[in-house]
């Protein structure tokens, strides 16, 4: 539920968008950089983000002191979060919708959400088989670990 406030904010921010650049753009004649819309930052490639949970995979296994068994489950796990990630852009993005209309917009913000959903209902039982493999020790670690992330991400 803490996602609500987040996806009301971005649901606002593209309902008011493009209303405020066409403003500023009439104001002071200046061109206006377009935004870039919610339909082509969600659809267009991401090489980065495999380097980027290839890092995020060697820190938590240093930090938490994974063994090789503990390293195989997470890996399992990005995996699986890789996959269900890439099914549900390849399904959100295969009929990219008209976001001119409300309707459209909305109906774009509904599939993101629901596919996202199925995404993480594929992705929780390798999270879970992960975070079973652990200690006590490296569980209080994980966990303070996902606080901070949790955090960061409700700022």
């Amino acid at each position: 539920m803490k996602k609500l406030p987040l996806s009301s904010l971005m649901l606002a921010t593209l309902l008011f968008a493009a209303p405020l650049a066409q403003a500023q753009a009439a104001g002071d004649k200046q061109p206006v950089p377009q935004p870039v819309s919610e339909v082509e930052r969600v659809c267009a490639p991401h090489p980065e983000w495999a380097a980027h949970e290839a890092r995020v995979a060697e820190e938590l296994a240093k930090h938490l002191r994974l063994n090789d068994a503990q390293k195989a489950a997470f890996k399992t796990f990005q995996d699986a979060r890789a996959k269900s990630i890439e099914a549900a852009n390849a399904h959100l993005c295969a009929n990219k919708p008209d976001i001119a209309t409300f309707e459209g917009r909305l109906k774009f913000h509904q599939t993101f959400l629901e596919d996202r959903l199925d995404a993480v209902k594929q992705e929780n039982p390798k999270l879970i088989a992960f975070y079973n493999s652990l200690d006590a020790e490296q569980k209080i670690k994980f966990d303070k670990i996902r606080e901070r992330l949790d955090r960061r991400q409700n700022r």
